[in-house]
């Protein structure tokens, strides 16, 4: 998948290593959630997980956002949500 053009990284307003919570047996998706819901149109929420975090993708995409993810490393995928 091609990087879209709303991707700009001056937009990314909040990122989260997810990495480590989801180590640990947590999952991010509440604080995700609580993290989005203040988002204005055209910011973007940048999450870092070891695997595509698809369900977690899903729900975003419903409340209106536009997603894209880039796999950087073994284990390193940045997941990007802007507010539409």
């Amino acid at each position: 998948m091609e990087k879209p053009a709303w991707l700009n990284e001056a937009h990314i307003k909040q990122s989260l290593d997810a990495r480590e919570i989801l180590a640990s047996g947590g999952h991010p998706l509440e604080q995700v959630m609580g993290d989005i819901a203040r988002f204005a149109p055209g910011e973007i929420y940048e999450l870092i997980t070891p695997f595509s975090p698809a369900p977690l993708i899903e729900k975003v995409k419903n409340l209106g956002f536009e997603a894209y993810s880039e796999q950087e490393g073994p284990g390193l995928i940045r997941n990007f949500f802007r507010k539409t």
